[in-house]
């Protein structure tokens, strides 16, 4: 009887059909064939080869990162893993990878799937990222035996990594694949079935759950306008505010604390013990520079700064870059001498033509002259 048992079609109806590939019935989905397929095995395939405990224990040594969750029980003890879990370990994997008992061939064949992972997330894309979604899986291919040769697997023939090869066509005949990702409409579920059921009471829920959703949706309609409106008000100040080198591009949203770690340092003080020594004319003659570009010749020069102090804080919080899928989450930079001190490390696009595969357009002179003097005043 279990012979006669098939956990697939063997001659399918539409092998016979012509002008058809089957491949192009259905999209790319980065949620459950990236993250829940192919990171899923990766990170299996990975912790048997070094084990969990070395796994776990790389994982816990792993020092904090902005945008990074820590595990700091290891991955391994977890179930019914989320594909936000999966994405925060997909982050992290390489690093835990690199130096460990896992020869150079499998370290190379896993940096090749995570590169196609989130290279395949871009929203936009052209030749050359498309190109690089090619050289990624190439890479992968070449390295790929390496699992195999090590008794892992005998074969890699499964639908999920079977797919990578029809992502590149995909987006080239379909879009970007943010257009047909279901991890957007799971998380609707949420909000539309499972928040809707526990307010109602459990009782002919569904008229109380359609009433709950019109509601909330009313509610969140009446919220955009609210902000759009305030928007309306200050879009003025904030083009006052923003640097005139900035403001071509999308400007990141800074937030400071509520108080300073020192108020109303003396600027004099600052540039000595920060070791920025022309500190106070490149503010003043930036102050200048911003004054020309707003009020023109009406601008007033100063011989030297209006005031003596600053206040100085030791962190900030900005809204970090993300691919579109999750809930905004507002990192911390911080920057204190404080108990031996801690100094982030933080990265600024300031061009055009930068690229996410290498350094090009990262830092710009002026630009980045603005933002370090900021990151200076804070450390």
């Amino acid at each position: 009887m279990a012979q006669n048992v098939s956990g697939h079609a063997p001659k399918p109806f539409w092998a016979g059909l012509p002008h058809t590939n089957i491949h192009l019935s259905t999209t790319p989905d980065v949620l459950h064939q990236l993250y829940q397929g192919v990171l899923k095995h990766l990170i299996s395939w990975c912790q048997t080869l070094m084990t969990e405990e070395e796994m776990d224990g790389r994982i816990r040594c792993l020092p904090p990162g902005l945008g990074l969750r820590h595990f700091k029980n290891g991955i391994s003890a977890l179930s019914q893993i989320s594909g936000t879990e999966r994405k925060n370990m997909g982050k992290i994997l390489l690093a835990c990878l690199v130096g460990s008992s896992l020869p150079e061939r499998g370290v190379t064949a896993c940096r090749a799937i995570l590169d196609f992972i989130y290279l395949a997330q871009y929203s936009t894309h052209d030749e050359d990222t498309l190109g690089y979604m090619d050289a990624a899986l190439d890479t992968w291919h070449k390295n790929k035996d390496y699992f195999i040769q090590v008794g892992l697997r005998t074969h890699f023939n499964f639908p999920k990594l079977h797919s990578l090869q029809h992502y590149v066509q995909s987006i080239r005949y379909f879009g970007a694949t943010n257009n047909f990702n279901t991890e957007m409409f799971e998380r609707l579920h949420i909000d539309f079935s499972k928040k809707g059921w526990r307010a109602s009471n459990k009782r002919d829920e569904y008229p109380q759950m359609t009433t709950w959703v019109v509601r909330k949706e009313n509610v969140h309609a009446f919220k955009r306008y609210t902000t759009w409106v305030q928007k309306q008000f200050v879009s003025a100040a904030i083009a006052l505010s923003v640097p005139p080198v900035l403001r071509s591009g999308r400007v990141q949203q800074i937030s400071l604390p509520k108080h300073p770690s020192i108020a109303n340092k003396p600027i004099r003080r600052i540039a000595s013990q920060h070791h920025i020594p022309r500190f106070p004319d490149n503010l003043l003659a930036y102050l200048i520079a911003v004054g020309r570009d707003v009020l023109g010749d009406a601008a007033q020069t100063y011989p030297a700064l209006p005031f003596n102090g600053l206040d100085v804080y030791y962190s900030f919080k900005f809204a970090r870059e993300s691919l579109g899928d999750d809930f905004e989450v507002r990192d911390v930079v911080k920057a204190s001498p404080q108990d031996g001190g801690q100094f982030d490390t933080v990265v600024v696009i300031t061009g055009d033509e930068a690229e996410s595969t290498g350094l090009q357009g990262i830092f710009a002179s002026l630009a980045a002259e603005y933002y370090t003097n900021l990151f200076q005043i804070l450390v």
